[in-house]
Protein backbone atom coordinates (compact mmCIF):
# COMPACT_ATOMS: atom_id res chain seq x y z
CA UNK A 1 0.00 0.00 0.00
CA UNK A 2 2.80 2.36 1.10
CA UNK A 3 4.48 1.81 -2.21
CA UNK A 4 1.64 2.28 -4.56
CA UNK A 5 1.37 5.93 -2.83
CA UNK A 6 4.36 6.90 -3.09
CA UNK A 7 4.30 5.83 -6.86
CA UNK A 8 1.13 7.66 -7.27
CA UNK A 9 3.09 11.10 -6.07
CA UNK A 10 5.55 10.15 -8.60
CA UNK A 11 3.35 10.57 -11.38
CA UNK A 12 1.44 13.36 -9.73
CA UNK A 13 2.37 16.90 -10.23
CA UNK A 14 6.04 17.91 -9.66
CA UNK A 15 6.97 19.63 -6.36
CA UNK A 16 7.88 23.18 -6.59
CA UNK A 17 11.69 21.81 -6.00
CA UNK A 18 11.43 19.51 -8.50
CA UNK A 19 10.05 22.07 -11.15
CA UNK A 20 12.91 24.35 -10.23
CA UNK A 21 15.55 22.06 -10.51
CA UNK A 22 13.97 21.14 -14.16
CA UNK A 23 13.73 24.91 -14.82
CA UNK A 24 17.11 25.24 -13.89
CA UNK A 25 18.08 22.40 -15.97
CA UNK A 26 16.45 23.43 -19.38
CA UNK A 27 18.30 27.23 -18.48
CA UNK A 28 21.56 25.36 -18.06
CA UNK A 29 21.29 23.37 -21.27
CA UNK A 30 20.48 26.20 -23.57
CA UNK A 31 22.92 28.26 -22.51
CA UNK A 32 25.36 25.73 -22.92
CA UNK A 33 24.11 24.94 -26.68
CA UNK A 34 23.49 28.61 -27.52
CA UNK A 35 26.66 29.70 -26.76
CA UNK A 36 28.39 26.66 -28.84
CA UNK A 37 26.90 27.27 -31.63
CA UNK A 38 24.64 30.42 -31.89
CA UNK A 39 20.77 30.48 -32.33
CA UNK A 40 20.43 29.35 -35.82
CA UNK A 41 22.74 25.94 -34.66
CA UNK A 42 20.25 24.86 -31.78
CA UNK A 43 17.66 22.49 -31.48
CA UNK A 44 14.63 21.83 -29.06
CA UNK A 45 15.72 18.68 -29.52
CA UNK A 46 18.97 19.16 -28.60
CA UNK A 47 18.56 20.93 -25.80
CA UNK A 48 15.53 18.62 -23.91
CA UNK A 49 18.21 15.96 -24.69
CA UNK A 50 21.16 17.80 -22.57
CA UNK A 51 18.28 18.60 -19.95
CA UNK A 52 17.02 15.04 -20.05
CA UNK A 53 13.66 15.91 -20.63
CA UNK A 54 11.05 15.09 -23.03
CA UNK A 55 10.51 17.58 -25.79
CA UNK A 56 6.59 17.86 -24.80
CA UNK A 57 7.95 19.12 -21.42
CA UNK A 58 10.06 21.96 -23.23
CA UNK A 59 7.22 22.57 -25.46
CA UNK A 60 5.00 23.00 -22.78
CA UNK A 61 7.65 25.46 -21.10
CA UNK A 62 8.37 26.97 -24.28
CA UNK A 63 6.14 26.91 -27.42
CA UNK A 64 9.35 27.74 -29.72
CA UNK A 65 12.47 28.28 -29.96
CA UNK A 66 12.81 32.22 -30.23
CA UNK A 67 10.51 31.92 -26.68
CA UNK A 68 13.42 29.84 -25.31
CA UNK A 69 15.96 31.81 -26.58
CA UNK A 70 14.14 35.25 -25.08
CA UNK A 71 13.95 33.20 -20.92
CA UNK A 72 17.81 32.87 -21.30
CA UNK A 73 18.48 36.51 -21.91
CA UNK A 74 16.15 37.42 -19.35
CA UNK A 75 17.72 34.34 -17.26
CA UNK A 76 21.04 35.71 -17.61
CA UNK A 77 20.16 39.48 -16.72
CA UNK A 78 18.77 38.41 -13.18
CA UNK A 79 21.59 36.18 -12.66
CA UNK A 80 23.87 39.28 -10.99
CA UNK A 81 20.68 40.50 -8.89
CA UNK A 82 21.49 39.39 -5.82
CA UNK A 83 24.97 41.40 -5.93
CA UNK A 84 22.87 44.66 -5.57
CA UNK A 85 20.57 43.11 -3.17
CA UNK A 86 23.34 42.37 -0.71
CA UNK A 87 25.08 45.79 -0.75
CA UNK A 88 23.75 46.96 3.15
CA UNK A 89 23.36 50.79 2.95
CA UNK A 90 21.57 51.86 6.63
CA UNK A 91 24.21 53.75 8.39
CA UNK A 92 27.11 53.87 6.48
CA UNK A 93 29.17 56.31 4.91
CA UNK A 94 27.83 57.08 0.99
CA UNK A 95 31.50 56.05 0.18
CA UNK A 96 31.68 53.27 1.03
CA UNK A 97 28.85 52.24 -0.08
CA UNK A 98 29.25 53.23 -3.69
CA UNK A 99 32.51 51.66 -3.55
CA UNK A 100 30.11 48.58 -2.84
CA UNK A 101 27.64 49.05 -5.77
CA UNK A 102 30.99 50.14 -7.89
CA UNK A 103 32.47 46.41 -6.68
CA UNK A 104 28.70 44.50 -7.33
CA UNK A 105 28.27 46.28 -11.23
CA UNK A 106 31.94 45.25 -11.96
CA UNK A 107 31.26 41.54 -10.69
CA UNK A 108 28.00 41.69 -12.32
CA UNK A 109 29.88 42.42 -15.69
CA UNK A 110 32.34 39.62 -15.34
CA UNK A 111 29.66 36.73 -14.34
CA UNK A 112 30.52 34.60 -17.38
CA UNK A 113 26.40 33.46 -17.60
CA UNK A 114 25.83 37.20 -17.70
CA UNK A 115 28.20 38.50 -19.97
CA UNK A 116 28.87 35.46 -22.73
CA UNK A 117 24.58 35.89 -23.07
CA UNK A 118 25.22 39.69 -23.60
CA UNK A 119 27.44 39.90 -26.59
CA UNK A 120 24.94 36.47 -28.09
CA UNK A 121 22.39 38.99 -27.70
CA UNK A 122 24.28 41.70 -29.54
CA UNK A 123 25.41 39.30 -32.26
CA UNK A 124 21.73 38.15 -33.04
CA UNK A 125 20.15 42.01 -32.54
CA UNK A 126 19.46 41.80 -36.18
CA UNK A 127 17.15 39.01 -35.31
CA UNK A 128 15.54 39.19 -32.16
CA UNK A 129 15.42 44.02 -32.06
CA UNK A 130 12.62 43.57 -29.17
CA UNK A 131 15.24 42.02 -26.78
CA UNK A 132 17.89 44.80 -26.69
CA UNK A 133 14.95 46.98 -24.57
CA UNK A 134 14.15 43.66 -22.49
CA UNK A 135 17.71 43.65 -21.46
CA UNK A 136 17.71 47.37 -20.79
CA UNK A 137 15.13 47.17 -18.87
CA UNK A 138 15.86 43.78 -16.47
CA UNK A 139 19.23 45.20 -16.75
CA UNK A 140 17.61 48.80 -14.74
CA UNK A 141 15.53 46.20 -12.75
CA UNK A 142 18.76 44.23 -11.36
CA UNK A 143 20.30 48.14 -10.59
CA UNK A 144 17.22 49.19 -9.01
CA UNK A 145 18.51 49.19 -4.61
CA UNK A 146 21.21 51.25 -6.28
CA UNK A 147 18.51 54.11 -7.66
CA UNK A 148 16.53 53.62 -4.50
CA UNK A 149 19.78 53.85 -2.43
CA UNK A 150 20.68 57.55 -4.29
CA UNK A 151 17.09 59.05 -4.44
CA UNK A 152 16.76 58.53 -0.45
CA UNK A 153 20.44 60.00 -0.25
CA UNK A 154 18.58 62.72 -2.65
CA UNK A 155 15.48 63.53 -0.27
CA UNK A 156 17.56 63.72 2.27
CA UNK A 157 20.48 66.71 1.18
CA UNK A 158 23.01 64.47 0.92
CA UNK A 159 23.35 64.36 -2.71
CA UNK A 160 23.96 67.03 -4.99
CA UNK A 161 20.93 67.58 -7.89
CA UNK A 162 20.50 65.24 -10.62
CA UNK A 163 18.52 62.47 -11.52
CA UNK A 164 19.35 59.36 -9.30
CA UNK A 165 18.42 57.22 -12.00
CA UNK A 166 20.34 58.64 -14.83
CA UNK A 167 23.08 58.96 -12.00
CA UNK A 168 22.86 55.39 -11.11
CA UNK A 169 22.94 54.22 -15.16
CA UNK A 170 26.24 56.53 -15.78
CA UNK A 171 27.79 55.31 -12.94
CA UNK A 172 27.28 51.86 -14.11
CA UNK A 173 29.01 52.83 -17.40
CA UNK A 174 31.99 54.25 -15.91
CA UNK A 175 32.75 50.91 -13.26
CA UNK A 176 31.96 48.65 -16.80
CA UNK A 177 33.79 51.03 -19.12
CA UNK A 178 31.20 50.58 -21.80
CA UNK A 179 31.74 48.96 -25.53
CA UNK A 180 35.97 48.64 -23.80
CA UNK A 181 34.83 46.45 -21.32
CA UNK A 182 33.13 44.03 -23.26
CA UNK A 183 36.16 43.83 -25.56
CA UNK A 184 38.79 43.44 -22.51
CA UNK A 185 38.10 43.52 -18.72
CA UNK A 186 41.13 42.17 -17.01
CA UNK A 187 41.12 42.80 -13.06
CA UNK A 188 43.49 45.55 -12.88
CA UNK A 189 41.36 47.34 -15.20
CA UNK A 190 38.03 46.98 -13.34
CA UNK A 191 40.12 48.03 -10.82
CA UNK A 192 41.12 51.26 -12.42
CA UNK A 193 37.68 51.83 -13.76
CA UNK A 194 36.14 51.90 -10.28
CA UNK A 195 38.72 54.21 -8.64
CA UNK A 196 38.17 56.54 -11.41
CA UNK A 197 34.12 56.10 -11.15
CA UNK A 198 34.55 56.57 -7.54
CA UNK A 199 36.69 59.96 -8.25
CA UNK A 200 34.09 61.22 -10.48
CA UNK A 201 31.18 60.74 -8.15
CA UNK A 202 32.77 61.70 -5.06
CA UNK A 203 32.46 65.32 -5.04
CA UNK A 204 28.46 64.82 -5.47
CA UNK A 205 27.63 63.18 -1.76
CA UNK A 206 27.75 66.38 0.96
CA UNK A 207 28.30 65.62 4.14
CA UNK A 208 26.72 66.66 7.45
CA UNK A 209 29.02 70.10 7.60
CA UNK A 210 28.02 70.93 3.66
CA UNK A 211 24.12 70.67 4.39
CA UNK A 212 24.77 72.81 7.31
Amino acid sequence: MMIARHASRRRGRPTAAEAQAREQAIMEAAAALFEQRGFAGVTMAEVARRARISKTTLYARYPDKPALFRAICSYACRVPAHRFAAVATEGRDPIDVLADFAVAIAEATADPAADRFLRLVIFEAGRFPELARQILLESRAVAAPLVLWLEGLAREGRLASHDPALLARQFGALVTGGHDGLLQCSERESGERIASAMALLRPLFRNEKDRK
